[in-house]
C-alpha cells in the first residue's frame, strides 16, 4: 500500500486523536453468548447544562447530517429533526418491527437501516419513505451499502457482502489476506463511498493493530491494505473520501522506541491513503475522538469542526460520558448516552486549552465474529468494568454470578449478584448489568420476558488494603 504525507495541511480531521484504550473483560454466559467488550463510563442523572430530547422511541442511533439530525431505534422507528431536536418527525415505525442498530446515507437521497431479524430498509427519497427488506438470518450489527444492491454486513457470526440486493452473500475474502480473520476477529466499523467502492476496517480491538479490507467493484473483489506502525479505530466517510483517525509511531529505530505521534488518514479509493499530523495545539492524543463527519471532541467541553478550511472551535458544559453516538444542528450538540439523548449548547471560542479536559467515552462495543447460540438470545452489548474501587472490601479477584431477567422490552430488571463483594461494587455492577443490551426473546414467534445467568471475574480494589491472595 502507498503511503503519501502531506505536511503542513490543517483542517479538522487533522485533531481527531486516538481515543484512549478502554479495558477488556470476557464473560461467558450459561445461557446465552457473551464476547469481550470494552467498558464505559456510567451516566447517572443529566450533566449541568444540558437537557434531554424524547424522539419518542428508546434511540439506538444518532446521526447528524447537514442541519438535520436523525434517529432510528426500537420499534423500526427512523426519525428526523431540523430544529435542532426540539421537534421530530416519525418517519418510519413498525412496533413490531426490527430494534434498528444502523442508520446512514451514501448522499441526498440514498440511506439505510439495519437491525434485528436480519431486517434492512433503503431510502431512495431522502428519508421520507422507507422499503423494508430481510436480507439476512442474524441480526445486523454493522452495515454499509453503496445503493440497494452492493453493500456489506457485519452479523454476529459473519461478515458479508453482496453484489444483488441480499440474494446471496459471499464472506469477505481478500486476495492478498485470506487469513484476515485469524489475525483481526473485531469489525470496528464499515464504510460506503459509492456502489463500487466499500471498506472495512478490522482490528486486533479498538484503536488497535489492524488493516483495511476494500473493494472497488461493488464486493465482487477485495484486498486487504495495513497501515504499518498505527492505531486506527474505524472508518467514515466524508467530502467523498475515506477517513480515519489515530496514531502513528514514529522513530521507532531509534533510542527509547520511538513516541506516539497522532494523525489523520484518508483515501479516495481504499488503496492509496495519505496521512498528515494532527493539531497538537488543541487536540492531544490522549483526548481527542468520536470523529464523525461533522466534526470532533478535544475533550469533554471541546468541540471542533472545520468551515470553508479553517478550524471551528466551542465549548461546551463538560460531559464526563461523552459518545460516538452524537449530532450537531447549529450552535447545538446532541448526545446518545445509555438510549436517552441529552442536548446542549456550543459556544464558538477563538481558541481551546483543553489540557486537563480529558473525558470518559462510551465505546460502542461490537461482538466479534463467532458462533451463535440459537436457544437463547444474543449479547449485543454487554459492557461490564473489569475493575471496581471499594472502599470496604479487600483488594483481589471475586469470581461472582450475575442473575437478571431481560423483559420483552429488552430492559434488564431483577438483578442480582452472587459472590463475595462490597456493598458498594455490588450496586455498581448491578448499574452496568441494567445497561445491557440483548436481541429479544420469543417464545413461540411472541415476544417474552426469560431470565438469564453469567458468571463473571470481577477485580476489586481498595488502596487502604493489600491484596487478599486466599481469594
Amino acid at each position: 500500500m502507498q503511503l503519501h504525507p502531506r505536511k503542513n495541511r490543517v483542517d479538522w480531521f487533522s485533531t481527531a486523536m486516538k481515543t484512549k484504550f478502554r479495558f477488556i473483560l470476557g464473560i461467558v454466559l450459561s445461557t446465552a453468548a457473551f464476547t469481550a467488550v470494552f467498558c464505559r463510563a456510567e451516566v447517572a442523572t443529566t450533566p449541568d447544562g444540558w437537557h434531554k430530547v424524547d424522539p419518542g422511541f428508546p434511540v439506538q442511533v444518532l446521526l447528524g447530517r447537514g442541519t438535520a439530525m436523525w434517529a432510528a431505534g426500537s420499534g423500526e422507528s427512523i426519525a428526523v429533526s431540523t430544529d435542532a431536536g426540539q421537534h421530530w418527525q416519525r418517519k418510519h415505525q413498525d412496533p413490531k418491527g426490527a430494534l434498528l442498530l444502523v442508520l446512514n446515507f451514501v448522499d441526498d437521497k440514498f440511506g439505510y437501516a439495519a437491525g434485528t431479524g436480519g431486517k434492512v430498509l433503503f431510502t431512495q427519497d431522502g428519508g421520507e419513505t422507507w422499503t423494508v427488506q430481510k436480507l439476512a438470518d442474524e441480526t445486523i450489527l454493522q452495515a454499509a451499502f453503496g445503493d440497494a444492491q452492493h453493500g456489506v454486513v457485519h452479523t454476529i457470526s459473519a461478515l458479508s457482502s453482496t453484489t444483488d440486493g441480499g440474494k446471496t452473500w459471499q464472506p469477505i475474502a481478500p486476495a492478498n489476506d485470506p487469513d484476515w480473520l485469524k489475525k483481526y476477529p473485531n469489525t470496528t466499523a464499515i464504510a460506503a463511498l459509492d456502489k463500487n467502492h466499500l471498506a472495512i476496517r478490522v482490528s486486533q480491538g479498538f484503536a488497535s493493530d489492524g488493516e483495511f479490507l476494500c473493494t472497488g467493484d461493488g464486493g465482487t473483489s477485495w484486498n486487504a491494505n495495513y497501515i504499518p506502525n498505527s492505531g486506527i479505530s474505524g472508518v467514515f466517510v466524508a467530502g467523498g473520501s475515506y477517513w480515519s483517525v489515530g496514531h502513528e509511531v514514529l522513530g521507532k529505530d531509534k533510542p527509547g522506541g520511538g513516541y506516539a505521534a497522532p494523525m489523520s488518514f484518508h483515501s479516495n479509493d481504499g488503496i492509496t491513503w495519505e496521512h498528515t499530523p494532527m493539531n497538537w495545539d488543541v487536540c492531544h492524543w490522549h483526548d481527542c475522538g468520536g470523529c464523525t463527519s461533522q466534526g470532533c471532541f478535544a475533550g469533554k467541553s471541546s468541540f471542533l469542526q472545520s468551515q470553508n478550511g479553517k478550524d471551528w472551535l466551542a465549548k461546551f458544559p463538560a460531559h464526563e460520558g461523552l459518545s460516538s453516538q452524537w449530532a450537531k444542528s447549529g450552535d447545538t450538540l446532541c448526545l446518545l448516552s445509555r438510549t436517552a439523548m441529552e442536548c446542549a449548547t456550543l459556544q464558538q471560542v477563538q481558541s481551546l486549552d483543553t489540557r486537563g479536559d480529558s473525558p470518559s467515552w462510551e465505546a460502542n462495543s461490537i461482538p466479534a465474529i463467532g458462533k451463535v447460540r440459537k436457544s437463547n438470545p444474543q449479547c449485543i452489548r454487554c459492557q461490564l468494568n473489569p475493575m471496581f474501587i471499594t472502599k470496604t472490601g479487600n483488594t483481589g479477584p471475586v469470581d461472582v454470578q450475575i442473575k437478571f431477567v431481560l423483559e420483552m422490552s429488552r430492559q434488564v430488571n431483577d438483578v442480582a449478584i452472587i459472590g463475595d463483594l462490597p456493598d458498594d461494587v455490588i450496586e455498581k455492577v448491578k448499574e452496568e448489568v441494567r445497561d445491557w443490551f440483548f436481541e429479544p426473546s420469543f417464545k413461540d414467534g411472541v415476544p417474552t420476558s426469560i431470565t438469564l445467568s453469567t458468571r463473571a471475574r470481577v477485580v476489586i480494589l481498595n488502596p487502604d488494603k493489600p491484596q487478599n491472595r486466599s481469594r
